[in-house]
């Protein structure tokens, strides 16, 4: 059994232990608390803790409903309770009732009795809040801070031309550097108000590295998607979506044009039930890559022309994601994917296959001023690549065959409702079939962040 196939089982066992395991268990009997607590509340429906109780744990069960009846009753025998309406606007929020979110939470800031803590969270999520309730919605975050790498020459770093092969080894030496980095990610949304929650996504992203050492691995890249999200039924499944999308990619090495890419593909986004989201898909993309300037040349050509794992060609991609949420705090979230690139030469067609898993943990953080939740998210990916046929400049009896192994741990911290800091430790290692490919990279990136 090949390694691809070993670790696509892997995730799959996990998947349906972690669907069977305690979460289950420990329902049962957060359901059997909140049964003794509506019957409290019932008795005594001034008893604002036992309410304030019973709306946490129904949260924490996603009885959004079970909550708002709660602290709807309670408002109706207080009407001036600041933070039973702070609650009901977070709800109503995560019911999709922006508007009705809105008008509860500036409510509650004009009504006064909150404390700092309170308006800190209420005026870090407001303004997303009233944006859901527009047709033109644009989000905007910024992350810029400096990336250390042991090895600099684990080329192209982090992925980023993750279009056809993997594209992560290179055969030069192994070199350190550190480099600063800009990424810009945007988001438009614009609502078809239309009564089905149709609406067209626009995706973009701009990412730039300066190295201090290697100026030649200095990275910029532009990239985009763009579609219409359609619900299928919204009255019979309205979790079921349909996208198809165009998309394209720009990007720069060492000051030198190196890809480009365009084409598009087609998702499919449904929810199992209020914990389990799965969304297939196909993409298709033609590439085109360009010979990179100042290489050694024995041959009359650039050598990337021939080395590279990307060339010049056609990708095809199926792939699913998927999320799975344990409890109201953690999150687990995986895709696997399969590619096949054909490229003009065959050493330079391959197939592709792509696993990877993130367990997301959000929790309070030390302070409770700071309005956001934080965020530890370890991580883990496996690659496997096959090349069609021997490349005769690298190795004329053996066709390559790469393995690929990622871990790391991404960490998020917001200071502010707009500004925060962002991390990232991420170990890689290529292990290859062909001794040049095989190599490893330890990097570490911090800096601040803001969100618009």
């Amino acid at each position: 059994m090949t390694a691809s196939k070993v670790a696509t089982k892997l995730v799959g066992a996990l998947l349906a232990a972690l669907a069977c395991w305690g979460p289950a268990i420990a329902q049962e009997d957060q359901r059997a608390e909140q049964a003794r607590l509506a019957a409290q509340i019932q008795l005594n429906p001034t008893d604002y803790e036992a309410t304030y109780r019973y709306v946490l744990l129904s949260t924490e069960l996603r009885d959004y409903e079970a909550g708002i009846g709660a602290l709807e009753r309670i408002l109706m025998f207080n009407p001036n309770l600041s933070r039973a309406r702070k609650e009901l606007g977070f709800l109503y929020a995560r019911l999709g009732s922006y508007q009705l979110s809105a008008q509860h939470l500036r409510k509650a800031l004009d009504e006064g009795g909150l404390d700092p803590v309170q308006v800190a969270q209420i005026e870090a999520q407001l303004p997303d809040i009233e944006k859901r309730t527009q047709a033109n919605r644009l989000y905007l975050r910024i992350h810029t801070g400096l990336r250390a790498q042991s090895n600099a020459n684990f080329f192209p770093t982090n992925n980023l031309f993750q279009v056809g092969g993997v594209g992560v080894a290179s055969a030069a030496a192994r070199k350190g550097d550190i480099n600063s980095f800009q990424l810009v990610q945007a988001a438009h949304d614009y609502d078809f108000q239309n009564a089905r929650g149709d609406q067209l996504e626009t995706r973009l992203t701009g990412y730039a590295t300066e190295q201090f050492r290697l100026p030649q691995y200095s990275v910029a890249l532009f990239a985009g998607t763009i579609g219409p999200r359609i619900h299928v039924a919204p009255d019979l499944y309205p979790s079921l979506s349909i996208k198809p999308y165009l998309t394209g990619v720009v990007s720069m090495l060492g000051g030198t044009n190196y890809l480009n890419a365009g084409g598009g593909g087609v998702s499919f986004g449904a929810e199992l039930n209020p914990n389990i989201w799965f969304e297939p898909g196909a993409e298709w993309r033609t590439i085109s890559v360009n010979p990179l300037p100042g290489s050694f040349n024995f041959l009359g050509a650039s050598p990337y022309q021939t080395l590279s794992t990307l060339a010049t060609g056609d990708v095809a991609t199926g792939y699913l994601s998927g999320t799975y949420r344990l409890t109201s705090d953690l999150r687990f979230e995986s895709r696997v994917a399969y590619s096949r690139a054909w490229a003009g030469n065959p050493q330079q067609s391959s197939n592709q296959v792509d696993v990877q898993a993130m367990l997301r943990f959000e929790f309070d953080p030390p302070f409770e001023i700071i309005p956001r939740r934080w965020t530890v998210a370890p991580y883990g990916r496996f690659t496997h690549l096959a090349f069609d046929a021997a490349n005769l400049l690298i190795n004329p009896f053996t066709a390559r065959r790469d393995n690929v192994w990622i871990g790391g741990l991404l960490v998020d911290l917001p200071v502010s409702a707009t500004f925060g800091f962002a991390g990232n430790v991420e170990f890689a290692r290529n292990d290859s079939n062909i001794q040049n490919f095989k190599t490893q990279n330890l990097s570490v990136s911090f800096g601040p962040t803001a969100k618009f």
